[in-house]
């Protein structure tokens, strides 16, 4: 494995040289260049998507009526005060 001088992202190998995504440079192998190769490729298709999570609120989770009033209360009176 290789890193960008520059940046220190990993190099991947592309069009038969070393490339940083982060800086668009691209580097010689150097000395060994037959010592790299890619031993796995994952194709992907179109089918393929990630799950999306997102939280269900619950109305547990939620402030009741009367404590958002008092909290606004509370501090809708330190605003005059001068806080």
């Amino acid at each position: 494995m290789r890193f960008c001088p520059s940046c220190d992202n990993i190099l991947i190998p592309k069009d038969k040289k070393l490339f940083c995504k982060a800086c668009e440079e691209y580097f010689e192998f150097g000395k060994g260049q037959d010592d790299y190769k890619i031993i796995k490729i994952i194709k992907h298709d179109d089918k393929e998507t990630s799950p999306i999570i997102i939280k269900d609120m619950s109305k547990k989770d939620r402030i009741s009526i009367e404590d958002r009033k008092a909290y606004e209360e509370f501090f809708s009176g330190s605003e005059e005060s001068g806080y």
